[in-house]
């Protein structure tokens, strides 16, 4: 028979009670949330298993059987148990602070218990939990003390050197990455290995940068150092540095292929597109049987939009692996833009047969047959594709399709079909706004606000609905329905940036009130600074108020950033209005080879009789 510890368990006893009586309001009942509580008890035995061996000699015999042992015990002192007891009350209290989702709770049970227990494994436990909360004042605090229990590790190092950083202390972060480079002394390679891999997940990409220019300096002939530092300065988009540092690795190991690779990449982000390619391609030829190298080669041809030569590379990598799913996708996807219809269809055909992307190649499928005029297979391909990604974008295509090739009543009686065999309000929703946009293709747009106006009454206050119906309204000028709609979505999110840039825009390409105006895009831009249609607006309200150069800066911009119709044609009419007429017919010669058929650049051509 074991004697128990008693102070040990009337705290416990009473640290449970006060326990329920902070969170009654959450109402558990706690004989049937064993499971939320079995981790919590599970600690605590643990604890307690110390407590036990106060009472049990190594024989495992009843104390009561060895008087010297029971007089011994009887004289711990009290401050023991005391210590002892408060232990395992911050330690249960922390796990069911855990248990119930209370954090910062938790870490301040826990803090304290790394304080009073020699055990590093609580304190390990005290610092984890401030990562997740996110507090790293606590996190150091509880860090020291596991270094202090379990001394110096390379865990440890790693911990404190995050934790360093992201409290801003530079010099100390720095510190601590020292030693994860004195515990890899054996490997040049291993401790920058290391310090890339934790410093690849900070959010503050400037920090990590910083710290790695002092251990670079301080290493300076380690190649492996260049090349952490300019994977970290390519993560924070400074290509320009990614592009020096991957140089001076190379300098240091010409054979560094990582920094070969490194130093491509960051060509091709600079837009040195040609000089980046051929860069990629003297290494994959010198690395023939390197998948990711050629797979990334492959990759960069696609992004530079030269389709031919990215077809040969995945079809070699495809050879290598039949099995590969991703590659299977790659290829359909590039034979499909390249018109290879017939290619296109084996790979997404071979993706349905294997259960893989099964909706994807379903739909690519439906594209194939819709492009070949094949609109009976096509609309079975869509047919088939399940509630998932693709399937209102084939409900969508299925209506146009019998819009254009049937009738308009088919094609809304279908979408009234598909409306009604939905449960997903958003779902819903969106099918509204396809019907909408199918009438507004058709010219159709009272009939497009009538559609929306009855989403309305399903779904009062709808903002994508309000949006939509306003932008009809000023298809048939009714700008007093527009502002109202946009305005009811500002009243319910005054942060709108779409609806104000809306509402900005309407109102200085009507040339009234252009004030007001100015104000919607302003505060639309603040939101959303980088969003070319906004830019277009602040330029065009420039424009409307006689800043050209203003007016010039900004649309300049938002064309840089979307070569987009509309924009092309702003910039027409700007330079025609300070004089710059051959630079305007130069612009409109531009935008029309892009956009043939655009009937504001038609117009405006006739208007300016260019």
């Amino acid at each position: 028979m074991h004697v128990y510890c008693p102070v040990i368990w009337s705290n416990i006893t009473y640290s449970l009670i006060e326990l329920v009586t902070q969170h009654s309001k959450l109402k558990v009942d706690f004989t049937k949330q064993r499971a939320l509580f079995m981790p919590v008890m599970l600690v605590t035995g643990m604890i307690l298993s110390g407590c036990t061996s106060l009472q049990t000699g190594d024989s495992g015999e009843d104390t009561l059987a060895d008087p010297d042992r029971a007089l011994k015990i009887s004289e711990t002192p009290d401050s023991e148990y005391r210590d002892r007891s408060d232990l395992i009350y911050e330690v249960l209290l922390g796990e069911l602070s855990g248990q119930f989702s209370d954090v910062d709770q938790a870490l301040e049970h826990y803090v304290r218990a790394a304080h009073l227990s020699d055990d590093p494994a609580i304190a390990e436990r005290a610092t984890r939990i401030a990562m997740v909360a996110k507090d790293w004042e606590s996190g150091l605090e509880a860090a020291y003390r596991w270094s202090e229990l379990a001394g110096d590790n390379l865990k440890i190092s790693q911990i404190l050197g995050v934790l360093e950083l992201r409290s801003g202390n530079l010099d100390r972060a720095a510190v601590n990455f020292e030693q994860i480079m004195s515990f890899a002394q054996d490997s040049p390679a291993k401790g920058y290995s290391i310090i890339g891999a934790v410093l690849a997940r900070e959010p503050d990409t400037a920090q990590a940068v910083l710290l790695l220019e002092r251990l670079v300096e301080k290493f300076p002939e380690n190649p492996y150092g260049h090349l952490t530092l300019a994977s970290i300065a390519f993560q924070a988009k400074d290509y320009m540095r990614t592009v020096h540092e991957s140089q001076l690795a190379l300098k240091l190991k010409p054979d560094l292929l990582e920094a070969d690779v490194m130093h491509a990449q960051a060509l091709m982000e600079l837009e040195e597109t040609d000089e980046a390619l051929r860069e990629m391609k003297r290494i994959v030829e010198h690395t023939p049987d390197n998948r990711e190298i050629r797979l990334s080669y492959a990759r960069m041809l696609l992004a530079a939009q030269k389709f031919e030569q990215a077809v040969a590379e995945f079809k070699l990598l495809h050879a290598e692996n039949p099995n590969d799913s991703e590659l299977i996708h790659t290829l359909g996807l590039l034979q499909f833009q390249l018109g290879r219809y017939a290619a296109a269809r084996a790979s997404f055909s071979r993706l349905v047969e294997r259960n893989q992307r099964k909706d994807e190649g379903h739909y690519y499928l439906g594209r194939i047959a819709e492009a070949q005029q094949d609109l009976t297979a096509a609309i079975a391909e869509y047919e088939k594709i399940e509630k998932r990604q693709y399937f209102l974008d084939a409900k969508s295509r299925i209506a146009f399709l019998y819009a254009e090739y049937d009738s308009l009543d088919k094609a809304q009686q279908y979408l009234e079909e598909v409306r009604h065999g939905l449960d997903d309000s958003g779902d819903i929703v969106e099918v509204y706004l396809i019907e909408g946009q199918l009438l507004y293709s058709q010219k159709l747009y009272v009939a497009a606000m009538d559609i929306y106006s009855k989403g309305l009454q399903e779904f009062p206050g709808h903002s994508d609905l309000l949006y939509a119906r306003a932008l009809m309204a000023e298809e048939i000028d009714r700008i007093d329905l527009l502002e109202s709609d946009l305005k009811a979505i500002l009243s319910q999110e005054p942060d709108n940036a779409m609806a104000l840039n809306a509402l900005g825009y309407t109102l200085a390409d009507r040339n009234f009130r252009i004030d007001e105006a100015l104000e919607y895009i302003q505060r639309a831009l603040e939101i959303r600074p980088d969003d070319p249609a906004i830019i277009d607006s602040m330029g065009w309200v420039q424009f409307r108020l006689g800043n050209y150069e203003q007016a010039e800066m900004y649309l300049r911009k938002a064309y840089r950033l979307l070569e987009d119709a509309e924009i092309g044609g702003h910039l027409v009419e700007l330079f025609w209005a300070q004089g710059d007429y051959q630079e305007a017919r130069d612009m409109m010669q531009k935008v029309l080879k892009q956009f043939p058929d655009e009937e504001y650049l038609l117009e405006l051509k006739s208007k300016l009789e260019m």
